[in-house]
């Protein structure tokens, strides 16, 4: 907006410049007048200075012009603001896991409650624009005051990498408890580390998981499964067999 003013301002300038030299043209009659108007500009030191103020008022904006690319620099040279990496696409995560930005992670009931409360399903969505791999299992703390570690289904490793192509998911199951709810503890968020961050690496990144009904039970039996590319499959180690 700076820049069309300067500009608008030199134009009139410039207008009224041209109106000027009109009205001289128009009111010179005489054989002298028409000497002085024949007489080149270098030859006329009062008709060079006259014409050198006006040309100077008028290019005055012109020489201001440069100031306005120069003070724009700043903030074009800026990084604008969004997500980490946009302009170079999208980051990789730990060890090439799936980036934890780009990821979106829910949780629900494995079993309706009503006939079993102690089995969810986690569902993790690449929300980039590259596939991405889940080449490890959830990493959860409960958040029960203790952080304590959440146990690993060790036979629930897939035989292929799970890669999620954008806008997949990917599944793991989670087994709250083997016993009653009386001798287990209420929990109501568990925290999820960053895709691919080792279990003893507790670096307290990551999200929150709000646990469904406002909270669930759990006990010292709680285990989760590696990432999987089927619901149907991640959720068949938390039944007995």
């Amino acid at each position: 907006m700076r820049t069309l003013r300067k500009t608008a301002h030199a134009r009139t300038l410039g207008a009224l410049v041209l109106a000027a030299a009109s009205l001289l043209a128009a009111t010179a009659c005489g054989p002298s007048d028409d000497k002085a108007g024949a007489t080149p500009p270098p030859k006329s030191p009062t008709s060079s200075s006259s014409s050198a103020q006006p040309s100077g008022s008028a290019s005055a904006p012109s020489s201001g012009k440069p100031s306005v690319p120069s003070s724009a620099k700043p903030a074009a040279s800026s990084p604008a603001p969004g997500r980490p990496g946009e302009a170079e696409g999208d980051p990789t995560g730990i060890d090439g896991n799936c980036p934890d930005a780009y990821t979106d992670v829910t949780v629900e009931w494995a079993v309706p409650p009503a006939k079993d409360d102690s089995k969810l399903l986690l569902t993790v969505t690449n929300t980039g624009t590259r596939p991405c791999k889940l080449r490890s299992h959830p990493v959860l703390r409960l958040e029960d005051g203790h952080g304590r570690l959440v146990g690993v289904f060790a036979n629930s490793e897939p035989q292929t990498e799970v890669t999620l192509a954008p806008g997949k998911a990917a599944y793991a199951g989670l087994l709250l408890r083997t016993g009653n709810k009386e001798v287990s503890t209420l929990v109501k968020d568990m925290a999820l580390a960053p895709h691919g961050q080792r279990p003893d690496d507790n670096t307290g990144e990551g999200v929150l998981l709000e646990m469904p009904k406002g909270g669930v039970y759990v006990d010292d039996k709680v285990r989760v499964t590696y990432w999987n590319g089927s619901s149907e499959a991640a959720v068949t180690p938390l039944f007995p067999h």
